[in-house]
Order: C-alpha cells, then structure tokens, then sequence
C-alpha cells in the first residue's frame, strides 16, 4: 500500500493532463463524451504504477478508449459529431500524454527514486541493480542485496543472507524488491515473498530463461532484461472491498430464499438427532490462524469433544443416519455458515476451514499449507469445484488453494459461486 501511494502523485498528475485535454475538447465542440475519457483511460490501465512510460506502447489503449467514447457517443445520440471530435480527442490525449511522460522523467531524474533490495548476489543481479541506477527515470533506486556473498565486490552492500530475506525487508522498509537469480530453493522463495508482501512491498521478478521470451509478457523492461510485476496480496486489491460486499449480499439472499430449505433440514435433523439438537458447533482455524466457531446441520454426534477434532472423515461411519448421509452427500449441511458469512468469520468463497489439530499436522507436512491462511476461508473453493473434497489429496488442495489466492478477482469468485450452485444442482460443468 505504501508503493502504490508512492505512485499516487504520477497516477494523479497524468489524470489532471487527460482530463483537461478532454475537457478542453469537449467545450471546443460541445460534445459530452469526451469528459468520459478519464474513466475509459483508468478502466485501460492507464494510471497504473509504471517503471517506463511509452506513448507507443499505449497507442492501442488510448485509440480504443477513444473508439469506445465515439461508439458510446453515436449509440445514445449524447455527442453529435464524433468524426470531428473523435479523432481531437485522441490526439489531445497523446499530446497530453507526451508532455506528461517527458515531465515525469524530468522530475524521477532528480529524486533519488523508490527504495529497492535485490534478491540475489550473482553478476547477473549487480548487472540488474547497477542498470536502475544508471538511470533514474525508472523511478527505483537498489539500496543493496539479499544473498551470500558476492565472489566479486559489488557496487551495493550485501544486506542480509538469503535466508533473513523477510527481516530484511521489515527492517530497511523499502517499496520494491527485485529478484534476480537468487540462490535459494523455489518452495522457500515462493513462502519468503508472499510474507514480504504483506508488508506492502511491490516484488518484480526476473523470468527464468527470459532469452527465450519465457514469461516476458505483460512486463516492464530495464535495459533489455525482463521484470514481471507480481500482484498485490488480494486484500491490498482495491476490489477486495468487492468481495466482502458479495459475500453480505449472497449470505443474505441464500437465508432468505432458502428459508424453506433450512426449515425441512432442521426438521429432518431434529428428528434424526433427537436431543443433541440441529446444529453443530466446532472450532476451525480461520484467516491468518485466528479461531472461529463453524456451524453445520448435524449429520452425526460424535462420541467426545476430541474425536469431533480428531477424525477425519465421517463420511463411512457406520452411525451415519439416513438424513446424515443425504445432508452431507449433497452439501446441504454447510447452509448454516452463511450465518458465519454474515458475521465475517468465513467468505462464500475461499479455501475451507480445517480443525487445529490438523492444521498443526498439514503446516509440518505440506509446503506452502499454512498460506492458505492468507484470505478468510470459504463455504466453496476453487480446489472444492475439481473435486477436492472430503478424503482427498491435501497436497493437491494446497496447490488449489494458493493458486486462487494468487489468481483472485471478482469474476473468479463468481465462476465458483455459479459452479458451486450447478454442481449441486448435478448440472453438468461447463
């Protein structure tokens, strides 16, 4: 959060000179399309923080900015005239955008630029390290490296050993880090680097075979070599406050209209239980590790406290009744934890929630488990819609897990909702 507020002055500077050159076009003209313009940029990506700024390269996105302005224009019948003021619009715009990249060039050149480490100690990353500081205009400006010693002396101080990367990075503070080749194994580095970026720091990654155009797509270039901007953590995503909103909306509409639903289940559980009542109650570990109390339909009482932390699966148990068995077997039983959706304890969507006892077991055994944690868990998941569930692989759950985690957005969120409700509703996956 604190490189994108670095940025925010650049972001800001660029949206005062687009948004004066549309104005200044649309008032010549008397078209009202034009004052949109801010906004078609914005939704292109153009604010987004940047080492290199490029007219070129952003003379597709400006043009079809500008073609969907004159379209939008032409369909509501808003903006007469779009061959005269279209192509001004996207011209101002250029205009706009040269004289905005020059200044902000000019001004990088004369600042020392945004504090960085370099994640190795090789030739290859004092090459890295040395090319941002020969020119200012990228904005970023290596302080020292991360890694063993160097065998030849380098231009910047060795830091911390590979292996105290995360102190690092909490004590120098600084917005971005730049990995170059370091000599740490991939499963550690991958761990390393999701902490670190809860801390707020902006990582970019060298692409391994980067010659062969591997994974060079999408990135920014610093003197011929590659660097592959990672996403933020998801919660420092501006459309994280998105998905707590779907999350209250959905948890509302599912109790209201499945009110008839929950009404058969207790009834059918009431009679199956008896006395130990229609909801059961158990401690699972929730987001960054905290405890919560789940809720469930009662599909079996279990005969102590710490077999109901301890057993795995109840799925072939013998005491298993037939509302158990239809409950569990078509889901039915999660429903109550749109109660814990309501109450922020879980999300409709995310990895689902496990007891301590084997949490404590899975974080020992299986690399990158205790990530999960990153995001609050889940009524359904990503690892849950490919059939990760019940007693399957914990590794491949994992695996799953984390690639939603570093994959999210919106619309996946949704495409799980939408297979979760069809496969429920043994439509077949589309």
């Amino acid at each position: 959060m604190r490189a994108a507020a670095a940025g925010a002055g650049e972001a800001a500077f660029l949206i005062l000179l687009d948004g004066l050159a549309a104005a200044a076009i649309a008032f010549v003209t008397g078209a009202v399309a034009p004052y949109a313009m801010v906004l078609a940029l914005a939704v292109a990506g153009l604010y987004r923080s940047r080492m290199t700024h490029s007219v070129l390269d952003d003379l597709p996105r400006i043009l079809t900015s500008a073609v969907v302005l004159v379209a939008a224009g032409a369909l509501l019948n808003l903006s007469p005239g779009p061959l005269v003021w279209g192509p001004a619009l996207f011209a101002a715009v250029v205009a706009a955008r040269v004289l905005g990249y020059r200044l902000i060039r000019l001004r990088r050149r004369r600042r020392p630029g945004r504090a960085a480490i370099v994640v190795g100690s090789g030739d290859f990353a004092v090459r890295v390290a040395d090319a941002l500081r020969d020119d200012r205009a990228y904005g970023i400006s290596p302080v020292g490296f991360v890694g063993p010693p160097a065998l030849t002396q380098p231009t910047l101080p060795v830091l911390a050993p590979a292996a105290d990367l995360e102190r690092a990075v909490a004590r120098y503070k600084p917005l971005h880090l730049i990995v170059a080749f370091p000599a740490i194994p991939d499963a550690d580095l991958v761990q390393t680097l999701r902490r670190c970026r809860r801390y707020g720091v902006t990582v970019h990654v060298v692409p391994r075979l980067f010659e062969l155009a591997v994974g060079c797509g999408r990135t920014e270039y610093v003197r011929g070599i590659p660097l592959a901007r990672l996403r933020p953590e998801p919660a420092q995503m501006r459309s994280w406050a998105i998905k707590r909103l779907i999350d209250v909306v959905g948890a509302l509409a599912g109790l209201v209209l499945l009110a008839p639903v929950f009404l058969l289940c207790a009834l059918a559980t009431l009679w199956e239980s008896g006395k130990h009542g229609v909801l059961f109650r158990q401690e699972r570990v929730g987001r960054d590790g905290k405890l919560f109390t789940i809720f469930k339909f009662r599909s079996l009482t279990p005969a102590s406290d710490l077999e109901s932390q301890v057993k795995w699966n109840i799925n072939h148990d013998m005491r298993l009744g037939p509302v158990g068995k239809v409950l569990r077997f078509s889901s039915l039983d999660e429903l109550p934890q749109l109660v814990n959706v309501l109450r922020g304890d879980m999300s409709l969507v995310g990895p689902r929630p496990e007891r301590q006892f084997f949490v404590d077991q899975f974080r020992r055994t299986y690399t990158g488990y205790a990530d999960r944690h990153r995001v609050p868990t889940g009524i359904t998941g990503w690892a849950q819609i490919h059939g990760l569930r019940g007693d399957t692989s914990i590794e491949e759950r994992v695996r799953f897990d984390n690639h939603y985690i570093e994959h999210w957005s919106v619309g996946l969120d949704i495409k799980i909702i939408m297979r979760t409700v069809g496969s429920m509703l043994s439509i077949h996956r589309v």
